[in-house]
């Protein structure tokens, strides 16, 4: 294989085929798959159905092309063994359900069941339900799996419903109901929270809120009786499942229904007020922004990285003149707060995170590959890193020349903002703290910057208490 072929670390669970990610010199990507000869059969079917060219036309589906086999890179991936190559369209930026608040967890669940529904009512079913499946265009859901559509024998049992409900449903509810955050839970067990590990968070009168019992304590008690029974030695034999046509659509508008009624109540922190409780003057507040745009107009980056994003007020500056915002903050109430109003009036090209700055999503699964970090994804153009660095200093103990080490490997135009120390905000976050931060100084941060980047701008505000800088890497 070519150096700029590589196959992805996520894609091998499937036999039936491999996504292939490809880099021209420019850096500019596509994203290949080979696949068998029983899978090449059900796409070239499935590519002529008109349901599906309807979804595909409507957004919710990766566009996708079977490839010139004559092509050369269709040629390297054809020499992997495949007997077919397709070509999907990529995505602005990969991300993971433990990285997404609450509501692109509830939409993505939507789209699944909506994709599954139409591709059932057209003889069609989908083999699995992961929410691994699904990807953003900024605030719209997509799904790339085109292999996991198969065709649907009259009877055949919906498979992927167990795990709809331990990567969708279970999360969904966890927090709905308990208030306990999904993200941590889906970080640590990739394949969701099975149904006898989630019926000990609903205990006592828990059991029987909303979807509780038919979709957590029925499941856990069937499951731990049939563990038993194999630990006891008894026969388990598994039987074939059978599933009338009414009975998987009841059972889809039920969870639809289920689904739509869930909701996350905000409990508004003082970081998702952010828009109200900034500590700037009209007049800083107005020059902090004009600064961004400014920057940023001028470089119509293609991805933009707002690290420290809170509710997206510079997000949104960003995703002026960006192709995709990246908008991450470690506050899940302010990432939901964005992500609703993207979604309801825009702008449409953001794509808020839920991630703590001082643990990025690492490397995960099979030998660390199969979920890529989060700064080994894409890198991104410009990088707002706003009021963040005294949060990672004295928060997150991390010292400056690390945080800005990190900054500098990104590659990327940085605009920076430093918090002195004699700022209000800066004093409350040193409230019971014992260190005396001696490298936060003014003096210390001007010859940390310099030796990493070119300072190409800098404005002041609050009188000095802070300064944005404008720097490339040197």
């Amino acid at each position: 294989m070519t150096a700029n072929l590589r196959s992805d670390g996520g894609s091998f669970k499937d036999p039936a085929g491999r996504v292939y990610r490809v880099f021209n010199e420019a850096g500019d990507e596509r994203i290949l798959r080979g696949l068998d000869r029983a899978a090449t059969a059900t796409l070239e079917k499935l590519l002529g159905e008109s349901f599906f060219e309807a979804l595909v036309a409507g957004g919710q589906v990766v566009p996708t092309k079977l490839l010139d086999r004559a092509s050369p890179d269709a040629k390297h991936v054809l020499a992997a063994g495949w007997s077919a190559v397709v070509e999907h369209d990529p995505v602005d930026f990969v991300t993971w359900p433990y990285e997404w608040p609450f509501s692109m967890l509830k939409d993505a669940a939507l789209l699944q069941l909506q994709l599954l529904e139409t591709a059932a009512k057209n003889g069609w079913l989908l083999k699995d339900a992961t929410p691994f499946n699904v990807q953003w265009a900024g605030t719209r859901p997509v799904f790339i799996d085109i292999p996991s559509f198969i065709p649907w024998a009259a009877g055949d049992y919906w498979r992927g419903y167990r795990q709809f409900c331990a990567t969708f449903l279970t999360p969904l509810l966890l927090t709905a109901h308990l208030g306990i955050p999904f993200q941590p839970l889906l970080r640590s067990r990739l394949e969701g929270i099975p149904p006898e590990e989630a019926v000990r968070y609903f205990y006592g009168l828990r059991r029987f809120k909303r979807g509780v019992p038919s979709h957590i304590w029925f499941p856990a008690r069937a499951e731990r009786g049939l563990r038993q029974r194999e630990r006891a030695g008894q026969p388990t034999r598994a039987r074939a499942r059978r599933q009338p046509r009414i009975a998987l659509f009841a059972l889809l508008d039920s969870l639809k229904r289920l689904i739509e009624r869930l909701s996350y109540r905000l409990p508004h922190s003082d970081w998702s007020q952010y828009t109200e409780n900034h500590s700037y003057e009209a007049a800083d507040i107005e020059r902090k922004k004009d600064f961004v745009l400014r920057h940023i107009a001028a470089r119509r980056p293609a991805l933009t990285w707002d690290l420290g994003a809170n509710t997206g007020v510079f997000s949104r500056i960003a995703a002026e003149h960006s192709g995709t915002v990246v908008a991450v903050d470690g506050d899940q109430d302010a990432s939901e707060i964005l992500y609703r109003e993207a979604r309801t009036a825009g702008p449409h090209n953001i794509i808020p995170l839920v991630m703590d700055l001082a643990n990025l999503s690492p490397g995960q699964g099979w030998a660390g590959r199969e979920r890529a970090a989060f700064d080994e994804r894409r890198r991104p153009d410009i990088v707002l890193c706003l009021a963040l660095a005294h949060h990672m200093r004295v928060t997150a103990n991390i010292p400056l020349a690390l945080l800005l080490d990190w900054l500098h490997n990104l590659n990327a135009t940085i605009i920076l903002e430093f918090v002195g120390r004699d700022d209000e905000m800066f004093q409350k976050l040193l409230q019971n703290k014992q260190e005396d931060y001696a490298d936060y100084t003014a003096g210390n941060w001007e010859a940390e910057l310099r030796r990493r980047f070119d300072v190409l701008d800098r404005v002041e505000l609050k009188g000095g208490l802070r300064e944005l800088f404008l720097l490339e890497p040197s």
